[in-house]
């Protein structure tokens, strides 16, 4: 047992506890299978969790997002799943602050463990004389890991971008001369794509290449595989920067003195802020990358609301073929994701998908994150819900879009479930709001009318979503658990409210909005939201009665618009369908 082994490693070394986060060395959301090592010790596969373990017990922290598939993939771990963000579970910091005894050790592997989170981490330990040791037990005893990617590195043409290198660099500098700083370390593999107008493909469904990136007050110096490079790419990049080999960074940060470094310590590995020396002095804050990326620029903007035409015409295809095939002949979830890509393949432009569609039927779509395989998958039968949440990764932009699709008779709670979450989500998308708005002010208008009918999800409501880069951007947010950061116009964000009720059906209605200035009046500045993405909400699961005048006439307005933009781009029948299923709804 795997288990067993880490415990073996752990006695060697004199480790009372270890830690194992879900991370790489950049932060990342998604990870390389080289650094998956919480789910090489768990088994469990979601995108975020917090594995610990001591001699005699093994725990893991996941979100809500995650309960249920947890609970399912740790069975036979020997791992007890902990939920966060429910009443009466601690945080993995506070378990151990509670269960550790003075003078324990704990160990964990720096280069995986960001500054923020180990900081947070060391003061409440120190508090009970409990320490911290930076060592690596996973690479001992992970027989046949997964080497490191190598794929090829090109250049994200101006076309698409609308801002050359130069010129964001140049914005980096005038905010570092804001600070009054000499440097910036930039760890995070999407600001690094952003600022260099470049994209890999190291990690599946994110177009990056594990890289580092330093930007001074003259030069650009960047850290990468030089193997990653061919020749019309290096020579782009070698007009922009210094080209080192990915390693060299650490010996390459120990050589500067007396410099004042801008430092995102939420993006910046204990390893990599470790080899800068005490002579250099540090400003603190989110990467300056990040509120720049976050604001599309016009080119981008275009682009993307393209993207999500040529998306929503694979979406809406796909469902016209699905409840169409799903009459004749045995269907399974895992098929239905792979008839969906095949459709994306067809677009122009399309390189990936933007993260592992989740095709989730009947009580799957109750895990927020399912994932199905040939293997496991549930056959599609003529009654209930399947769950599509899916995205592609284009040129022209990361799309990212949930349909639930009626697959034959529904129940009345199934009715009346899909019918809160429609009018939850109609009441955020509706919504004007002030200049200054955060993320979490917002969060609350799409819960109300599951509130009032004793329902609620335990996720946040909408993520920001990159230019062909991470399709869950920051800073935007709308979530209890948002930063007070405000939204601007020209971010995009997603709108997704839902329904998920273990072991009967999962409900989620999700749209990409970007954010738009709709009228002053006086000193008010008030925002709105545009709608990007364009598919058919299924009207066979709406009970009329439930809804609101505004609420048939946003639905209605919306539909009207998914027909003039996707039907051009679809065959005589597919129109047909779609027109009907699109058709105005009268009380």
């Amino acid at each position: 047992m795997i288990l067993q082994r880490l415990r073996s490693e752990m006695k060697k070394e004199n480790i009372d506890c270890y830690i194992i986060p879900t991370s790489d060395p950049h932060g990342s959301e998604y990870l390389h299978n080289h650094f998956k090592e919480r789910e090489f010790i768990t088994n469990f596969t979601g995108s975020a969790g917090t594995a610990v373990v001591t001699e005699n017990q093994a725990f893991l922290w996941t979100d809500g997002r995650y309960f249920i598939q947890a609970e399912s993939e740790i069975k036979e771990s020997g791992f007890k799943l902990m939920k966060m963000g429910i009443e009466g579970t601690p945080t993995y910091i506070e378990w151990l602050s509670e269960n550790l005894k003075s003078n324990d050790l704990v160990g964990l592997n720096g280069e995986y463990f960001m500054v923020k989170s180990y900081e947070k981490l060391k003061h409440t330990l120190e508090e009970k004389s409990i320490f911290i040791k930076d060592i690596d037990l996973i690479d001992n005893i992970w027989e046949n890991r997964p080497e490191l990617p190598n794929g090829k590195v090109y250049i994200h043409d101006f076309k698409f971008n609308g801002k050359s290198s130069l010129e964001k660099i140049s914005l980096i500098r005038n905010k570092l001369n804001y600070y009054n700083a000499n440097i910036t370390v930039i760890s995070s593999l999407d600001d690094i794509a952003w600022t260099l107008n470049i994209r890999g493909s190291d990690i599946k469904y994110c177009p990056f290449v594990y890289s580092y990136l330093i930007i001074e007050e003259e030069s650009v110096v960047l850290f990468i595989n030089k193997e990653k490079l061919e020749q019309k790419t290096y020579e782009y990049l070698n007009k922009i920067c210094y080209i080192y080999e990915y390693d060299e960074i650490f010996n390459y940060l120990g050589k500067y003195n007396n410099k004042k470094f801008y430092i995102d310590k939420n993006k910046v590995s204990v390893k990599l802020f470790g080899s800068i020396n005490n002579s250099n002095n540090f400003v603190y804050g989110n990467n300056i990358t990040e509120d720049l990326k976050s604001i599309k620029n016009a080119v981008e903007l275009e682009n993307q609301k393209n993207a999500y035409i040529k998306d929503g015409v694979a979406l809406t295809k796909f469902i016209y073929w699905l409840k169409n095939t799903v009459k004749l002949k045995k269907i399974n979830e895992y098929d239905a994701a792979l008839k969906l890509q095949e459709f994306r393949k067809q677009q122009k432009y399309y390189i990936e998908d933007s993260f592992e569609t989740i095709s989730a039927y009947g009580k799957n779509g109750a895990m927020m994150h399912y994932s199905a395989n040939n293997e496991n998958s549930l056959i599609i039968e003529e009654r209930g819900f399947l769950l599509v949440d899916s995205g592609g990764q284009y040129l022209d932009g990361t799309t990212d879009i949930t349909r639930t699709i009626v697959m034959g008779s529904l129940t009345e709670e199934e009715i009346e479930d899909f019918t809160y979450t429609l009018k939850s989500h109609f009441m955020l998308s509706t919504c004007k709001f002030l200049k200054g708005t955060s993320g979490r002010d917002l969060d609350i208008l799409a819960r109300y009318n599951l509130w009032k009918n004793n329902l609620d999800y335990k996720s946040g409501t909408g993520h920001g979503v990159g230019y062909f880069l991470n399709v869950h951007e920051s800073p935007p947010s709308i979530s209890p658990r948002s930063t007070e950061k405000s939204l601007e116009p020209g971010m995009i964000v997603t709108n997704e409210p839902g329904v998920y009720k273990e072991g009967k059906y999962g409900i989620r209605i999700e749209n990409v909005y970007e954010i738009v200035e709709d009228t002053t009046v006086g000193n008010d500045v008030f925002y709105k939201f545009n709608v990007l993405s364009f598919a058919p909400i299924d009207i066979e699961a709406i009970d009329m009665k439930l809804l609101d005048n505004y609420e048939i006439a946003a639905l209605n307005d919306y539909h009207k618009k998914v027909y003039e933009k996707i039907s051009p781009s679809l065959n005589s029948d597919e129109r047909k369908w779609l027109y009907n299923v699109t058709r105005e709804l009268i009380r």
